[in-house]
């Protein structure tokens, strides 16, 4: 009985033991300090006035000698906060300042993807009208545009094991919201994901829930420390599920998904990717999160009724299947889902750690829309591929009308390599990279070919079939000769250490007297002779460093004739140890014109393999640019940043009515941010204030910015995003109100010893920290005499987390 009644005092003292001995458990790093109870959140507060934006012509000046937006006038004070909300958007969208549960770290350690504009923001921002100059397209009014990306909620202390692709998921949105008065404004919002992972990490955390990337990737990471990662991860995800706790079945961690990654439409459906889960379904425009899509059929979600579960049995249970755990190892799908502008069929592959090691799924739309559909078009759902001996870090492939172009890079991601003495994600630059080529809706006809030597290719552009048309023959594998892909390829594995603020080993750098490279890469596939898998035509388009590739959607699974893509004046995507990959040059490539020359060069013997068509810099197609030199017909164009601003991947919106075959015309949207007024000089740091802003770029002359975009507050550097159109936006499917999940489904809120509540008011009007739901000792044993079983669960929960999270 004494024991219950001093239950406060074995939490805290279980706590500072486990802070105690933080740092023998990380492997010898040094913890200075007790745990501190974070801050006060950050609180945005509104204006109640908008005043009048400036002239574009007193903002921007676009002289003929210059290819450069030039900031003439920037007066505005950066710390200024938006104005208010429309309240017929944002109703139901209460404003919510997010705990952040970030420690104090070394200052001396500055990891450069948790730092500078890399940096989490702690504010859930609501819709809120932004001030713009220039001129807003009619293209945009009523859609919205969305970007994902990581923004760790956690565990953002700058001394521990991070990699850039490890945080929550964020997104920030732009929506173009018509007014009554005819007009557009913008609104600004930004959200997290709740992932499984998010609202069930215990809020005094200290590592990440999954072993970060970086830990899987080091190659000095021990096998006792990597053993205690997983089993932690375990331990954690099975504590959700103890009996006696009373959580609700989706508070209940099932997929450890970060849904970090990116965001695409299908089938009156947005939807959230990362490799590590399934896609997660959000909400337009208040980007709400809405559950998990695991390709099971649509009565799951709007027929709860009898019927619809009667009916639901007898149809197949999405990609995963088998025991829970099993089950979420297999619904592991790409961030980069393929849909066809003809079929709007979703097309998807699922690495998974069992043989074949690789699954794809091809899902057509609803019902209701298969009567325009080709009569070819037919459901996959996880069917294997041949071919892998073991589990591959995916992340993009290609996909024309008829064919899938899967990427096998030799980047394997395997438990089995702690058994041979390798790190379990592990680059090995003696095997080839290959491609396997197989047509849709038969994988089992897969055909692998070999590139030359090792490389990384992390993001395609496009994919097309030789006709360069959508295919209409019944029979896919007689319905081309050859399938092109044009795609990023790096050669080297660099960027996956950097990310992580590793010092690369030898074995994943370039060949020698080779420098890094990130190149914008053509390939051909000849399917005519089947007795011999050839790349018939392999070379890069050009020199210039480029990644994020983006074309006009329209003409997806199409020859487009224009990509757009980022880069930067120096350096390449692979940076170095201490340092970030900061984009300060848009790119836009004329890849028709390029491969075609290219072709010609490939038959004459003028061009191999390690070579690129266009051999030019960016610094030197910017000074041709500058010095007004450049052909109208350059088939390479460059958008320079201001000196001190920085970009985001651009997504290209095209202008209506366009008769061209090729279109080009139309904007590039994306999001930018000024360090040179955003960031303290000496340190690095974030100033108070530092707010981002949107720009829409003229995507034909990549010269002007039509309209600038002040937001009301930062935007950190990202991954993808995409334009939402206003009719997707009209036409998206309902889901029952009960699947919207909200910070109240934490964990952390159903915990009765919780010392902060994500779902209630965590700080009180002072901004001092909530104190436990128990006041003292005896609270604690009148809870347990009331509710043994949930008490006395919660209490074994707690306690553990102590010790291990």
């Amino acid at each position: 009985m004494s024991f219950f009644a001093h239950t406060s005092f074995w939490i805290e003292a279980w706590h500072d033991l486990t802070i105690d001995i933080a740092p023998l458990i990380s492997e010898g790093r040094r913890r200075s300090g007790s745990l501190k109870r974070p801050a006060a959140p950050q609180h945005y507060a509104p204006t109640t006035s908008i005043p009048s934006p400036p002239r574009p012509s007193d903002v921007f000046d676009y002289s003929p000698s210059s290819s450069s937006a030039h900031l003439l006038m920037d007066d505005h004070d950066h710390n200024q906060a938006g104005p208010s909300r429309p309240k017929a958007l944002a109703s139901s969208i209460p404003h919510r300042p997010v705990l952040s549960r970030r420690r104090t770290s070394r200052k001396e350690y500055v990891h450069p993807y948790l730092s500078g504009n890399f940096a989490p923001v702690t504010t859930e921002c609501p819709l809120t009208d932004c001030l713009f100059e220039g001129t807003i397209p009619e293209e945009f009014a009523g859609s919205q545009y969305v970007r994902n990306g990581g923004n760790p909620l956690a565990n953002s202390e700058l001394d521990r094991d991070a990699h850039w692709f490890d945080a929550d998921g964020m997104l920030a949105g732009v929506l173009f919201r018509r007014t009554p008065q005819g007009t557009i404004q913008p609104c600004f919002l930004n959200r997290f994901i709740l992932t499984d992972i998010l609202l069930s990490t215990p809020e005094h955390s200290r590592l990440p829930y999954v072993p970060s990337i970086a830990t899987l990737v080091n190659p000095y990471t021990s096998v006792f420390w990597l053993m205690f990662e997983i089993i932690r991860t375990f331990v954690l995800t099975m504590l959700t599920w103890l009996p006696g706790l009373g959580l609700k079945s989706d508070q209940k961690l099932r997929r450890i998904s970060v849904a970090n990654t990116s965001v695409f439409w299908h089938d009156g459906k947005a939807m959230a990717g990362c490799e590590s889960g399934p896609p997660m379904r959000i909400m337009l425009p208040g980007l709400e999160t809405a559950g998990w899509y695991t390709g099971e059929d649509e009565e799951e979600d709007t027929n709860p009724s009898q019927e619809g579960k009667a009916a639901r049995k007898s149809k197949s249970k999405g990609f995963g299947g088998g025991p829970p755990i099993i089950s979420m190892l297999r619904e592991f799908t790409t961030a980069h889902p393929k849909i066809d502008p003809r079929t709007q069929e979703l097309l998807l592959y699922h690495m998974c750690f069992e043989p074949s090691y690789l699954r794809v799924s091809v899902i057509p739309p609803a019902k209701s829309q298969q009567a325009s559909l080709p009569s070819r078009s037919k459901t996959l759902k996880g069917k294997p591929v041949r071919g892998l001996k073991q589990p591959k870090m995916m992340h993009d492939f290609g996909a024309t009308s008829t064919h899938t172009i899967i990427i096998d890079v030799p980047l394997s991601l395997d438990m089995m390599n702690l058994v041979r003495g390798k790190p379990i994600l592990h680059y090995d630059p003696t095997q080839m990279s290959r491609f396997g080529v197989m047509p849709r809706y038969e994988p089992e006809r897969v055909r692998w070919f070999k590139s030359f030597e090792a490389c990384c290719v992390y993001h395609t552009a496009n994919s097309w079939d030789d006709d360069g048309n959508f295919a209409t023959s019944e029979n896919l594998t007689e319905a081309t000769r050859g399938v092109n892909m044009l795609g990023c390829r790096l050669n080297s594995a660099t960027l996956v250490y950097s990310a992580g603020n590793l010092l690369p080993p030898s074995h994943v750098l370039p060949p020698p007297n080779c420098p890094e490279k990130c190149q914008l890469y053509y390939w051909r596939f000849d399917l005519q002779d089947s007795e011999s898998n050839s790349i018939s035509h392999e070379f890069s388009l050009s020199d210039v460093p480029f990644e994020f590739p983006t074309i006009n959607e329209e003409y997806s699974m199409q020859q487009a004739r224009y990509v757009y893509g980022t880069s930067m004046r120096d350096g390449t995507f692979d940076a170095g140890l201490g340092k970030a990959a900061k984009i300060d040059a848009l790119v836009k490539v004329d890849a028709e014109t390029l491969i075609r020359k290219g072709k010609a060069m490939w038959s004459q013997g003028r061009l191999k393999a390690s070579d690129s068509v266009d051999t030019r810099t960016v610094e030197e197609i910017l000074t041709a640019q500058r010095e007004g030199v450049v052909s109208p017909d350059d088939p390479i164009k460059i958008f320079e940043m201001p000196r001190g601003w920085y970009a985001q991947e651009t997504t290209f919106v095209p202008r209506r009515g366009g008769a061209t075959r090729y279109k080009d015309d139309g904007w590039l949207v994306c999001y930018v941010f000024d360090e040179a007024t955003g960031l303290q000089p000496s340190t690095g740091d974030v100033l108070p204030g530092a707010s981002s802003e949107l720009w829409i770029i003229d995507a034909k002359e990549m010269r002007d910015v039509v309209c600038r975009v002040k937001l009301p507050q930062r935007v950190p550097y990202g991954l993808h995003g995409t334009l939402f159109t206003e009719e997707q936006i009209a036409s998206q499917k309902p889901i029952d109100p009960k699947q919207v999940r909200s910070w109240a489904s934490s964990v952390n809120d159903a915990d009765p010893f919780s010392l902060t509540s994500l779902g209630s008011a965590s700080y009180s009007a002072s901004g001092k920290a909530a104190t436990s739901k128990f006041k003292n000792g005896k609270a604690v044993y009148a809870a347990f005499l009331k509710d043994p079983i949930r008490i006395g669960a919660w209490w074994i929960k707690r306690n553990i987390e102590l010790l291990i999270a």
